[in-house]
């Protein structure tokens, strides 16, 4: 390492300006600015994000809970609860249909409510599912209905002259 002798006025030349040492400073506080701005930022995100997981996995349970009534409402059990509090009967005498060979296989005959069974040979109880169909006269009378136009036939047939509308969908 070697020393050099300077004269005073070539010291004050070679000695760092005060500009210089001001834009150095200003440039770092500037970084730092930046870069704290950047973090908060992030963190920000951060919690945003946290939120709307919270918020998914909320609907996601909520999804779930629907879906369960949706099924519990479409059991075998409340269709046939809910089809005996509009009046419908169980046909014993049922028939098949082949609709390639257009044939009917078995005796068509109307159903008889007087002796008609009630369909209860499930084994869960309707407390035991999560929802239960309501029937009432004023849900009945609001739903929409689909009028069909059957010719009369006295062989004494089972004619369906109106077709309520599906709560549920």
């Amino acid at each position: 390492m070697a020393v050099f002798m300077v004269s005073p006025n070539e010291a004050k030349r070679l000695r760092p300006k005060l500009s210089a040492g001001l834009i150095f400073v200003i440039g770092m506080i500037v970084v730092y600015l930046a870069q704290l701005g950047l973090n908060m930022v992030l963190t920000q995100d951060a919690y945003h994000l946290a939120e709307l997981k919270s918020q998914k996995r909320d609907l996601n349970t909520q999804v779930q809970i629907i879906q369960e009534e949706v099924d519990s409402l479409a059991s075998p059990q409340n269709l046939a609860d809910a089809a005996n509090r509009l009046g419908m009967v169980a046909n014993p005498a049922s028939v098949l249909l082949d609709l390639q060979k257009d044939k009917v296989y078995g005796q068509p005959k109307p159903a008889d409510p007087s002796n008609a069974p009630l369909a209860s040979a499930n084994l869960v109880a309707n407390s035991a599912l999560g929802t239960t169909s309501d029937f009432s006269e004023t849900t009945v009378a609001s739903l929409e209905t689909v009028s069909v136009e059957t010719p009369e036939n006295p062989a004494g047939e089972v004619v369906l002259t109106v077709i309520p509308a599906s709560p549920t969908r």
